[in-house]
């Protein structure tokens, strides 16, 4: 059930409540006749300011409710409420430890094994994995990493900042698409982008001539976006674990955020 429907029927049944109490209650009991005597009546408002009252809420309801289906505000909803799911998913296999943190770890491990002191040299091969994790674009950290900055900027309502981020790292990876989650693929328009960008590539080979699509021309409208955001009350549903036993704690949403955004 919607939050505006629980609210109207919350309401109603406020209003409802006096009335039902004034029934079963009526005045008090005789033995009570000797003390000051208030009439639940008095604090009533009459049935016709009720009627308006309630007429008022209802007819507001039904033009929130029209205009958040019709503008489009319950899809970018969805997709939010879809991409922080997705974030999710991805951070149940990221502590939120940091590139050195990784690093001192898999030394640690080497040196456990051979029985070699704190301070010993380690070998290439903990090079290139912490190497390794530098150029990799699709393990459980980089995907955190990049899906919290989309966030964070889609948050913000800055559109434009997150596909930028999405064409630097197809620069960087000779024009392979990064990892973006369900829900920030249509909000963003990356997909309409891609396909368009597809078409206009193939129409170029065949000589046709036209102007290149922008990713910019594509994605949800910005402030339709806040609206949602500040509605819905997002971020709202980002979990994830920081540290190690004894010492693990959570850290959700905007903290969540700045923490993947900075490591």
């Amino acid at each position: 059930m919607r939050v505006w429907l629980k609210a109207l029927l919350l309401f109603g049944l406020m209003v409802a409540t006096p009335f039902a109490i004034q029934a079963l209650v009526g005045r008090p009991p005789r033995w009570f006749d000797a003390a000051p005597y208030f009439s639940v009546a008095d604090y009533i408002p009459s049935v016709q300011t009720l009627i308006y009252i309630v007429g008022v809420v209802g007819v507001i309801a039904v033009i929130f409710n029209y205009l958040f289906y019709s503008t489009g505000l319950d899809e970018i909803h969805g997709w939010l409420k879809l991409a922080e799911r997705e974030m999710n998913v991805i951070l149940k296999g990221v502590d939120a430890s940091s590139g050195k943190g990784r690093a001192d770890d898999r030394i640690k491990w080497w040196n456990d094994i051979t029985s070699k002191d704190a301070f010993s040299k380690t070998p290439d091969k903990i090079f290139d994995l912490n190497e390794e994790d530098a150029k990799n674009r699709g393990g459980p950290g980089p995907k955190a990493a990049i899906t919290a900055f989309l966030l964070r900027e889609i948050y913000d309502g800055d559109i434009e900042l997150a596909q930028n981020k999405i064409l630097a790292e197809m620069r960087a990876n000779d024009g392979k698409v990064p990892h973006v989650v369900a829900g920030l693929r249509e909000i963003l328009g990356l997909d309409d982008y891609l396909a368009a960008k597809a078409e206009y590539e193939k129409e170029k080979a065949a000589g046709v001539v036209r102007d290149e699509p922008r990713f910019s021309d594509f994605g949800v409208n910005w402030a339709a976006l806040l609206l949602v955001v500040r509605l819905g009350g997002f971020p709202r549903d980002i979990t994830m674990t920081k540290g190690k036993d004894p010492d693990k704690e959570i850290v959700k949403n905007r903290e969540a955020l700045e923490l993947l955004t900075r490591v």
